[in-house]
């Protein structure tokens, strides 16, 4: 084994124990929260970013070559030298598979990052077309290099495979970037004001994105360098892969649980400015298209459900004076 497959192997290794750790750690919070409620739209984006990460099993599979025929079930005696080329187009095909698993995973982070993104910005349209726009060029470019995968060299179709990089960077430096400055606007927004009420969604979303953004962007920013170096054999191309999309998978669903969480400990206070400004925003869209496909489960425009609470308050405190005083 040279040195570059027992790279590739460890690598392999060390994200499938990650996967299968963060598992575990999480099931109890999974059971809770996913199982034990009815089946929504961010149900189906949880499978798809934890669950697509099986990919790496059988990626490891195919290049430990365990998921090839059986060549002595041939009807017809093949001649030697076919073994070997037998074996890397097995390893080709799995490895489309893997590919096409990986498209899942990525469009459900890519749908996350986008929902969220437009909740905490008052479901703004400029923000759902730009974020969304790139995402589907980014889902587009990634169904389109897999038919171009390869077990071994850089892929048929490159230029896909670059571009795919360097947008799948853009995209995810956009979407850190609009949640992290809705985040600190509204934590200036609690400095001016006296309360600070649902603190723990928005330290949820600020941490979040801050830890995608500085943890992600170390990967993704390398694997684009690595994508434009051509030695030897595509080997550095696919260095990161084995963890790159796996992080992200892990790093969305752990929001996704989370914020199930912080749903679940609300007030009943709480939960009704955010049933409010929701219901406010999708009334906006008049209920139609778009509000079905992005419904607001990732999160909520910060500004609007403080105010909404800050009047609820504000009028609590004012009835209360006028009893007190007629009394």
């Amino acid at each position: 084994m040279s040195e570059t497959d027992f790279l590739q192997y460890e690598i392999q290794f060390a994200s499938i124990v990650l996967i299968w750790y963060d598992w575990v750690l999480m099931l109890p919070m999974e059971v809770k929260y996913i199982w034990g409620s009815r089946i929504r739209v961010y149900t189906i984006v949880y499978i798809l970013c934890h669950y697509a990460l099986l990919a790496n099993v059988l990626f490891l599979f195919a290049i430990s070559q365990m998921l090839k025929p059986r060549l002595n079930s041939l009807p017809m005696r093949l001649p030697n030298g076919v073994t070997d080329g037998f074996a890397i187009c097995s390893c080709d095909v799995w490895y489309k598979v893997v590919g096409g698993l990986s498209v899942l995973g990525r469009t459900a982070i890519i749908y996350s990052f986008t929902a969220r993104a437009y909740a905490v910005w008052g479901r703004r349209r400029v923000v759902l077309a730009y974020l969304a726009g790139i995402g589907i060029i980014c889902i587009g470019l990634d169904i389109a290099h897999v038919p171009g995968l390869r077990c071994t060299g850089p892929s048929s179709i490159p230029i896909a495979n670059d571009l795919l990089s360097i947008l799948t960077v853009v995209f995810e430096f956009s979407s850190a970037i609009l949640i992290s400055v809705r985040c600190v606007q509204t934590f200036k927004y609690r400095t001016f004001c006296a309360s600070e009420p649902i603190k723990g969604f928005w330290d949820l979303t600020f941490q979040q994105g801050i830890l995608y953004f500085s943890f992600m962007s170390v990967f993704t920013t390398t694997s684009v360098i690595l994508n434009f170096q051509r030695a030897p054999a595509g080997f550095y191309q696919r260095l990161l892969n084995a963890l790159t999309l796996p992080l992200s998978g892990l790093l969305t669903s752990r929001f996704i649980l989370h914020l199930r969480k912080c749903e679940d400990n609300l007030s009943t206070l709480e939960r009704l400015a955010v049933e409010t400004v929701n219901s406010v925003a999708m009334n906006r869209d008049n209920a139609g298209l778009l509000s079905s496909i992005v419904e607001p489960q990732f999160g909520w425009d910060p500004v609007m459900v403080d105010a909404v609470i800050r009047t609820e308050m504000e009028m609590e405190m004012n009835t209360g004076d006028i009893e007190n005083t007629a009394t």
